[in-house]
């Protein structure tokens, strides 16, 4: 079934319903939250990417959740369907596969870069691969500076003193809005 996911919503988990979503449109986040108030980015959600019980793995008692950052669509499955297209068609099996793998290493790298980065190394490696993303460097919309913060667990007036000083130095510029990464090899200098 299509469903619209309103900004703002907490997408997954939902009590009693034990489905898997593919995002259509917009963009979602897997998140927890610690007892002090503490937000950890788990994983950003893009249109073609599952979230939630995937292959009924996934137990609502980790502590994550998902939650719909602009308004979004999905298409849900039952996640007992979910497993039979994977064990029947191969294709399938394969995509999700790779969807994970890929998880995994971005999980991994954002943990390496918690433990070994300072706060502007991270924001400097996070605008660095948001700006890949696009041929001409260039990330559109231009970042939210509080939603950058949390991703890289820092402060928003961080991040914003962090961009203030790349753009005096020439590393970034705004321009038709969105952050132009006019230096990248400048940009990943301050990374480490």
């Amino acid at each position: 079934r299509e469903g619209a996911l309103p900004r703002g919503a907490v997408l997954w988990p939902i009590p009693g319903r034990d489905e898997t979503t593919l995002l259509t449109l917009g963009r979602v986040r897997e998140v927890a939250y610690g007892r002090e108030g503490a937000v950890l980015v788990l994983h950003q959600v893009t249109p073609g990417e599952f979230y939630g019980s995937l292959v009924g793995t996934a137990s609502a008692d980790a502590g994550a959740q998902v939650e719909a950052l602009v308004d979004s669509h999905g298409a849900h499955f039952a996640t007992g369907a979910i497993v039979r297209l994977m064990e029947s068609y191969a294709c399938v099996g394969v995509a999700i596969t790779r969807q994970l793998a890929g998880r995994l290493d971005a999980m991994r790298r954002r943990m390496v870069e918690s433990a070994l980065l300072s706060a502007t190394g991270r924001i400097c490696a996070e605008l660095l691969r948001q700006a890949r993303q696009s041929p001409d460097l260039t990330i559109r919309p231009l970042p939210v500076w509080a939603e950058l913060a949390v991703t890289v667990q820092s402060t928003r007036e961080t991040v914003s003193r962090t961009v203030s000083q790349l753009e005096k130095r020439g590393v970034l510029r705004r321009e038709d809005g969105g952050l132009v990464v006019a230096a990248p090899h400048r940009l990943e200098e301050q990374i480490y």
